[in-house]
C-alpha cells in the first residue's frame, strides 16, 4: 500500500470514528435531556404534592381552630345571668354550667331596660360581705355567686323601685385564658383583656 491509500484509510478512518464520536455524544445529549426533562417533571410532582400536603395541613389546622372556637363559645356561654329584685336590691346570680371553672369574675354593668329614675348602681351596702362582692377571683363548674345591688338616682340615692328588667354586663376568663362578655339575654363574645391597673 501506498502513502497515498494510508493517507486515505486514516482518513477514513478517522471520519467513521468522528461519526461514531458525534452518535455517542448525540445520543449522550439526548440521553441527558430527557434525564434533565424527567427531573423537572419529578420535581414539579414534589412540589405539586408538597403544595396539596401543606393546603390539607393548613385546612386541618383551620378546622381545628374552627372547633376550638366553637367548643370556647359554648363553654362561654355556659356561664348564666339570673336577675330577681328583693326589698329595694336588684339580685344577679352568675351560675357556671360549663365543664370547666372560669376566673376574674366581674360585674362589669347593670342597665335598667325601661324609663325611669336609676342612672347609676352600686352593691348593697346592707348586706354581708359575701353578697356585696362585684368580682370573683374563681368560679367553679356548678356553682354561682350572687351579688346585691341598689340602684340609683342621678344624686346617688337609693330607688327602692325596681325596673321591670335590666341587662347586666359581666367579663370573666375561661380555662384557656380567653376573655369574654355576657350580658343578659344575648350571646357571650370574647374581648380582649382589660387593662391592668
Amino acid at each position: 500500500m501506498d502513502t497515498e491509500t494510508w493517507i486515505a484509510l486514516t482518513a477514513v478512518v478517522i471520519s467513521v470514528a468522528a461519526a461514531i464520536t458525534s452518535i455517542h455524544q448525540a445520543s449522550t445529549a439526548k440521553a441527558s435531556a430527557k434525564a434533565a426533562k424527567d427531573q423537572a417533571a419529578a420535581a414539579k410532582e414534589a412540589n405539586q404534592l408538597t403544595r396539596q400536603q401543606m393546603s390539607e395541613q393548613a385546612a386541618k389546622e383551620q378546622q381545628a381552630a374552627a372547633e376550638a372556637e366553637q367548643a370556647a363559645q359554648r363553654e362561654a356561654e355556659k356561664v348564666h345571668i339570673e336577675l330577681s329584685g328583693n326589698g329595694g336590691a336588684l339580685a344577679v346570680q352568675i351560675t357556671n354550667h360549663g365543664l370547666r371553672a372560669v376566673t376574674d369574675v366581674h360585674l362589669v354593668d347593670v342597665t335598667p331596660q325601661e324609663a325611669g329614675p336609676w342612672r347609676s348602681w352600686k352593691p348593697n351596702p346592707n348586706v354581708g360581705r359575701q353578697l356585696s362582692t362585684t368580682s370573683w377571683p374563681l368560679l367553679h363548674a356548678g356553682s354561682d355567686v350572687t351579688a346585691a345591688l341598689w340602684l340609683l338616682d342621678e344624686n346617688g340615692t337609693h330607688i327602692p323601685r325596681l325596673p321591670g328588667k335590666a341587662a347586666v354586663e359581666i367579663r370573666f376568663r375561661d380555662g384557656d385564658g380567653q376573655w369574654w362578655s355576657a350580658v343578659t339575654g344575648r350571646t357571650a363574645t370574647r374581648i380582649n383583656p382589660p387593662p391592668t391597673t
